[in-house]
């Protein structure tokens, strides 16, 4: 079963003839998912990268790279000028790997509202049909329990207000006309990135899995494979000026995710437990509120327009996880 679980779904909607796309963001862990979604539906996909290292990991993608910088202006710009455009910033979870200040957080919410704009500018009067800005769920704020619509109140965690700025930025693209869909994914898990730093690797290792309160809040998870799937499914289907939430239907507690993938995997599961009010030391005050409120998103405008999970639970997404492991 676990084996027959490695492979991927490919049996996305095809694109219409000829139709080129723009990935921003396009070799990292889920622009890297999106481009090999794209190109397998037939796409013609050119993907930024910001050095030889990243144009190398796009071209084994499959698609083009295309070499710039978003905090700079440059032909990239030009390239950018196709039927489609997925906009990938980088993610509050990729910087999760040191302690955040909040000078640092200051300098992060500035290149945001740069990046997006050198893009945003660059396509808005542009042949673009559709661009799918991906955001960040921490703009929501905790949740509690009850998973949320799209609908509610913004009420943004310290993290969310730094990049509230360039949320509130896109929103006036939007009421200009600029045809955005904006995606919000939850906890993406996979085969990469944090997920595989933080319980792949110490699990398979025997080391210690770091976990922070006594259970770890509530939050909505993702396979970074539908995740992929779903922001394609939104250039196709979401509508313009609308906000989608992209998670799994069940909310999960955050400790399942490596207490599950060490039963899948037959290992041992090693915690180092940090209590809520150290996590504060050890990746600053601005994250710390993420890996201890609850952050729980309904998914139902989503299955509103047709989309459907291949990995619908974490159980199963995991098990295509340990069988790529294997594979």
């Amino acid at each position: 079963m676990v084996a027959r679980a490695a492979a991927f779904h490919t049996d996305v909607m095809a694109p219409a003839t000829g139709a080129t796309v723009f990935v921003t963001g396009a070799a990292g862990f889920i622009g890297t998912e999106l481009v090999r979604v794209l190109v397998a539906r037939g796409s013609q996909v050119f993907g930024l990268a910001q050095t030889l290292e990243a144009a190398e990991r796009v071209r084994r993608t499959g698609a083009t790279p295309v070499i710039g910088n978003l905090l700079e202006a440059g032909p990239w710009q030009d390239a950018a000028a196709t039927d489609w455009v997925f906009h990938l910033p980088p993610h509050a979870r990729e910087c999760q790997r040191e302690r955040v200040t909040w000078t640092r957080a200051t300098a992060i919410a500035r290149d945001r509202v740069l990046m997006d704009t050198h893009l945003l500018d660059a396509v808005h009067t542009g042949p673009t049909q559709r661009i799918v800005y991906v955001a960040d769920t921490s703009c929501y704020g905790a949740t509690g329990q009850r998973p949320i619509t799209e609908d509610e109140p913004a009420r943004p965690s310290a993290w969310g207000r730094c990049l509230a700025p360039a949320f509130d930025r896109v929103d006036g693209y939007i009421a200009a006309g600029t045809p955005i869909v904006t995606a919000l994914p939850g906890w993406v898990y996979g085969n990469a990135s944090w997920f595989s730093e933080r319980v792949i690797e110490p699990v398979l290792a025997g080391r210690h899995v770091l976990q922070f309160g006594k259970t770890g809040p509530w939050i909505s998870a993702i396979h970074v494979h539908d995740c992929a799937r779903a922001l394609v499914y939104l250039a196709e289907r979401g509508e313009p000026g609308g906000r989608y939430f992209v998670v799994n239907t069940d909310p999960i507690r955050m400790d399942e995710l490596a207490e599950t993938f060490a039963r899948l995997a037959n290992r041992p599961l090693h915690v180092w437990r940090v209590p809520t009010a150290a996590s504060r030391l050890v990746v600053g005050p601005l994250l710390a509120d993420s890996l201890s409120a609850d952050a729980v998103f309904s998914n139902i405008r989503l299955r509103g327009i047709g989309f459907r999970f291949h990995y619908p639970t974490l159980e199963q997404g995991l098990q295509q996880v340990v069988g790529a492991l294997y594979a």
